[in-house]
């Protein structure tokens, strides 16, 4: 299925985001292949054998904010490897209402276990904040993990590690307020990027938050009277993290621990 783009206003099409994108166009062409490779958790803890087996084959690429990777029913005709973007996994409801289940950046990758079983998808999968990802051929991951044990033990642990934080988000959705979550999604967005801007619509984190929008902007105003956040359009600024991190719940601390545990390195290592 081609990347597609979720529709957006035209609010949303400012000038500041076409100045993002721009940047974002030459941040691809700086960064190199290895370098790329190197910062996906799942690409450089590849063995030697697998590494130079797969590598040619993947594809360096830029995703802007809204691209649609999956949608439900849909096959998983690739795997996508983020290195700098976020990618937000929600379930869709037959009113077209979505809920975030999962969120993965640099320490995983989408896609994994549709790919290997060569399954349809359950879930829509877009960019939710925009960067670089490297993509390879599901089928060709595949058939490295069917001749390669080892790869094969790398992608189930990380598969785990990304049900493990859908579990974990499940549980934080039902039992812990929304501040507690908004914060914890911001904390999230901040480690995967390496940066205190966080590029997204409100719109967006309510969605990934299963609130209302007005939620969300009461939510931000308050963090923004206290210096721990600064808002404009299309982003929060991150002022403070410390204080951030104690308006959390537990449950940001319990996937970093999943993290370490499954696959060895938490999602905040560099």
């Amino acid at each position: 299925m081609p990347v597609q783009s979720l529709t957006r206003s035209s609010s949303e099409t400012a000038m500041g985001d076409l100045s993002a994108r721009r940047r974002l166009r030459e941040e691809i062409l700086a960064m190199t292949h290895s370098e790329a490779m190197a910062r996906n958790y799942i690409l450089r803890a590849l063995s030697r054998s697998d590494r130079d087996s797969l590598a040619p084959e993947l594809t360096l690429q830029e995703l802007a904010s809204g691209d649609i990777l999956y949608e439900p029913e849909y096959p998983a005709d690739w795997v996508w490897f983020p290195v700098t973007a976020v990618l937000s996994v929600v379930t869709v409801m037959r009113d077209g209402r979505t809920v975030e289940s999962d969120t993965v950046g640099r320490e995983s990758a989408v896609g994994i276990l549709a790919s290997i079983s060569s399954a349809v998808c359950t879930s829509r999968t877009f960019t939710q904040i925009p960067g670089q990802v490297l993509r390879l051929s599901a089928a060709r991951l595949r058939r490295q993990a069917n001749d390669s044990p080892v790869l094969r033990k790398l992608l189930m642990r990380h598969a785990l590690a990304n049900l493990a934080q859908a579990h974990q988000s499940v549980a934080c959705n039902a039992l812990h307020d929304v501040g507690s979550r908004v914060c914890r999604w911001l904390l999230m967005s901040q480690d995967r990027t390496d940066s205190d801007i966080v590029r997204l619509t409100q719109q967006y984190l309510a969605t990934m938050v299963g609130v209302q929008r007005t939620t969300v902007t009461a939510l931000l105003a308050e963090l923004a009277e206290e210096g721990i956040v600064a808002r404009s359009r299309g982003r929060v600024d991150i002022l403070d993290r410390a204080r951030l991190e104690a308006r959390v719940c537990e449950c940001y601390e319990t996937v970093q621990s999943n993290y370490e545990r499954l696959i060895g390195v938490a999602a905040v290592t560099v």
